[in-house]
């Protein structure tokens, strides 16, 4: 699933991470830190976007992912290539 993050008021594409099409509105990932273990919820929604030639907007289920969230932690993060 395509992952976003808010850019100056609107949405841009960082990357892509193996979250399951069939969650729910939010995706919980483990995460283990000394003794404690907890999640890190992931909002999942629509985004929408225009698409690169023009035309309607087009609208996708993806992660938008919160300002200063860590996606790293998400199952299969794989940043764009810059």
């Amino acid at each position: 699933m395509k992952v976003y993050t808010d850019d100056d008021g609107g949405r841009r594409l960082i990357g892509h991470a193996d979250v399951p099409d069939d969650c729910g509105p939010v995706y919980e990932v483990p995460v283990v830190k000394e003794a404690l273990a907890a999640t890190e919820e992931f909002a999942v929604g629509a985004v929408t976007h225009p698409p690169e030639g023009g035309g309607a907007p087009v609208a996708e289920r993806a992660v938008p992912a919160a300002p200063g969230q860590l996606v790293e932690l998400l199952p299969g993060w794989a940043p764009l290539a810059s």
